[in-house]
């Protein structure tokens, strides 16, 4: 048995979006320099990615009422956390910081998958229950 996935679309990620990345990356360090706190810069960086990583995953939710002061929220407490932290200027390991935000981003997926359920109307509860007891 063979285990081949094959796309009868091939995508490619076009040469723009290489560029829009570095140039968002640019305008979002930009204020770390002017404020000369170039040591925020990494963990901010890293908290973007995970709450943009975390934007991008629930986005189907993004008409609901919770969803956009989830993110407030999700974001004040990351700036709070940036702001207030000790941060060292010594060098980090990569892996070291990649671990760190990908364990952020499962703790911001399951606050979020948390108040989906908590705000999740009676109607979509009960057609959910329904089906999984079938």
């Amino acid at each position: 048995m063979s285990l081949r996935f094959s796309s009868k679309r091939k995508t490619k990620a076009a040469p723009w979006m290489t560029w829009a990345i570095v140039a968002g990356t640019l305008l979002f360090l930009t204020p770390f320099y002017y404020f000369d706190r170039m040591d925020l810069a990494q963990p901010g960086l890293a908290s973007a990615i995970a709450i943009g990583c975390a934007i991008a995953t629930f986005w189907k939710f993004k008409t609901r009422r919770w969803f956009w002061p989830t993110i407030a929220v999700i974001a004040a407490i990351h700036a709070v956390a940036i702001f207030r932290g000790v941060w060292t200027y010594e060098w980090i390991s990569v892996y070291f910081i990649g671990m760190v935000t990908l364990l952020d981003y499962g703790a911001i997926l399951a606050l979020m998958k948390l108040i989906e359920v908590i705000c999740r109307s009676p109607e979509e509860a009960e057609s959910i229950r329904s089906k999984t007891t079938q």
